[in-house]
Order: C-alpha cells, then structure tokens, then sequence
C-alpha cells in the first residue's frame, strides 16, 4: 500500500528558466556578446515585462555587466530594474563567471566573485542569495566555506561523480548540510545537487 501511495504521490516540478553562457568557451567574450548574450537579455526583459508570471535568474556577470553597460537602452534599464525590484529577476552567484573548482586560485575567486557583488550592489542594491554552480566539474571543500562566508543562504551544484549522483538520488539525499572542513564548522551551507538531467529538461538531451 505505501508503494502504491507513493507511487500515486504528486511530485512537483520547478523549471528554473537562467543564463547560462561560459564566458571564453569556444568564442572570445566579444564574440559570444555579438553572437548571443546581447540577445539572451534584449529579450529577457522584453519577454518578463510581458507577463508578471515569468522569472528569470542571471548566473554570469561577465556579459550581464557588458550588456548593461555597452547595449541596453534606457527602456531596457528602467524594465529591468523594476523587474529586480518586484524579485522576478534575480541574480546568484554574482560572480563575473562560474570560477573552476580545481585550477583556480583562492585570490582569484573571491576577486571575480567581490567584482560582481560590488557592480550588483552598487547599481541595484542587492546581494545575491543563493550560489549556483551547475557547470564547473566537481566540487572542492574549500566551496561551501567560501560561500558561506560570501554569506550565500544555499547552494545549487550538478557536475559530481556519475555514479555518487546516482546513488544520492536512489537514496533521495540530494540535499544536505555541506561543511568544508571540520576546522570551519560555522562555515556550513545547505546544497541541492541536481539530478541526472543536469540543468537541462531531458528533451535537450537528445
């Protein structure tokens, strides 16, 4: 009976729409701001200002701050900013990227990761809530403390050991209370791993 009940059981689906644009893969940035993350946020905030339903989180602040800068037009600033104001855009991370969890130096993450909240701070006045690391492979202990610290309420990761993913979402623990180190207690934070699919929904996989 209680396999019944759950196999009878409503499961609710979140689809999160977001940017995601590596910044110097395969294209130069210019190249990639010409080809498609101009377009990505022209018709993001077209597309938002539509419909109160529609959402959207912004991820890397490397194009954001380009187009904010160099294409949106003033109706586009205005529009967006209201769109901030009323949490229907939101930005996580807040970094200028992504950073890579295994070459990068410490320096270098918080640099690109202080940029991007100073800019987000300073022309909208918020602070990014939630880290996003969807794409970087793996995931290394010196991340939930330093997310922790950059004072993050939870963070979304998927690039993890095939069968370690399979295996937490056999046993239903794809969320957990991460803590770096044990020396670094406090320094814990709340994550979800996403499942197989990744961040896209399994037709984009075919």
């Amino acid at each position: 009976n209680e396999q019944i009940k759950a196999k009878n059981a409503t499961i609710q689906t979140f689809v999160i729409p977001h940017s995601h644009m590596d910044v110097g893969w395969v294209y130069t940035v210019q190249e990639s701001m010409h080809a498609y993350a101009a377009n990505v946020y022209n018709s993001v905030t077209e597309e938002l200002s539509k419909d109160k339903g529609r959402r959207f989180i912004s991820v890397e602040q490397e194009f954001f701050r380009l187009w904010w800068d160099h294409v949106a037009s003033d109706w586009h600033k205005k529009q967006l900013r209201q769109l901030v104001k009323e949490g229907r855009l939101e930005f996580v991370i807040g970094g200028q990227v992504m950073h890579d969890e295994a070459v990068t130096d410490l320096n270098d993450d918080i640099l690109q990761m202080t940029e991007g909240h100073g800019f987000l701070y300073q022309t909208f006045g918020v602070r990014p809530r939630f880290s996003w690391h969807v794409d970087p492979f793996g995931a290394s202990a010196t991340t939930p403390v330093l997310f922790a610290l950059a004072g993050f309420d939870a963070h979304v990761v998927s690039r993890i050991d095939y069968d370690l993913k399979d295996a937490m979402q056999k046993n239903k623990n794809l969320q957990f209370v991460w803590s770096g180190s044990p020396s670094l207690k406090q320094q814990q934070i709340f994550t979800h791993v996403m499942d197989q699919f990744s961040y896209c929904p399994p037709l984009l996989h075919h």
